[in-house]
């Protein structure tokens, strides 16, 4: 299915500017856009410089709540000069509470956007990542600041690894790529065998494709050396892809959100969309 409904998460010091290309995005495809707006609470009672006294700690809690808010009205006040279909969400929450919160918000909409920025409080974007990959039940495309942001590419590249996670993927981006113009399944040193990627890699997940109407190419890929991630992102270069889809792996180790090492190579690059579903 098509997106019908964006979304897109920013934080409440961060300018209403931000989420430019997410407007942009959203009018080009005529497509409601749902914004998220979150400001990180300040912590009950510790700083690098110990305790914070009570009024201040609840002065500044609500400084925050305002700037929240403010923000929330800049960007609807975008949303109505851009003539698009919008609504803006706040939340002013604890830091562990994000991803919980980016999920619930995700699951109302089709497809999450997220724009990195350097302007973007890290502990924002962590969550922010987190919250798409294990809480959203939704697939998330990411766009970093080189790269051009599309709902309708010519060229996609497939990173296929028989997983669910790379399944997942494919079939949440299965409008796009049998609308493009052509789709090539990259597979990196693929194992083949009954239970690994098939007698012939590659091939089961092409004629699914092809059947879903896409112009499938596949591509075994040698890494000579190179990570998974880099040979995918060598590739891309090499056929000129407008995005990459792929699975997003990744595991909790206490409170820590761990991206698998190909998702983090991937989400590192600055050139690429990539599309990504856990």
């Amino acid at each position: 299915m098509f997106p019908k409904t964006l979304f897109t998460v920013t934080g409440g010091k961060q300018p209403a500017g931000a989420v430019a290309r997410a407007i942009e995005l959203s009018r080009e495809n005529a497509c409601h856009l749902a914004v998220l707006v979150i400001g990180i609470a300040l912590p009950a009672s510790a700083t690098a410089y110990g305790a914070v006294p009570a009024d201040t700690w609840s002065e500044e809690r609500e400084k925050g709540r305002a700037t929240a808010t403010q923000k929330a009205s800049e960007i609807e006040t975008l949303m109505k000069e851009a003539e698009i279909s919008g609504d803006v969400a706040t939340y002013y929450c604890d830091e562990g509470q994000i991803a919980d919160i980016v999920g619930m918000r995700a699951r109302y909409t089709d497809l999450g956007l997220v724009f990195p920025s350097p302007d973007q409080d890290s502990r924002l974007t962590n969550k922010i990542l987190e919250g798409f990959v294990y809480q959203s039940a939704r697939p998330f495309l990411f766009v970093p600041g080189k790269a051009s942001a599309t709902l309708k590419p010519k060229r996609v590249l497939v990173g296929w690894n028989s997983t669910r996670e790379a399944a997942s993927a494919v079939h949440d981006a299965m409008d796009m790529l049998g609308a493009a113009e052509t789709v090539h399944v990259a597979i990196v040193d693929p194992v083949a065998g009954e239970f690994d990627q098939g007698e012939e890699p590659g091939s089961d997940i092409a004629a699914y494709l092809a059947r879903q109407g896409a112009k499938v190419t596949v591509d075994v890929l040698a890494s000579g050396g190179l990570s998974a991630a880099e040979a995918l992102l060598q590739h891309a270069t090499d056929i000129d892809a407008d995005v990459i889809v792929a699975g997003a792996y990744g595991h909790s180790r206490l409170r820590e959100f761990l991206f698998g090492g190909a998702t983090r190579d991937l989400l590192a690059n600055e050139r690429f969309p990539v599309l990504m579903a856990h």
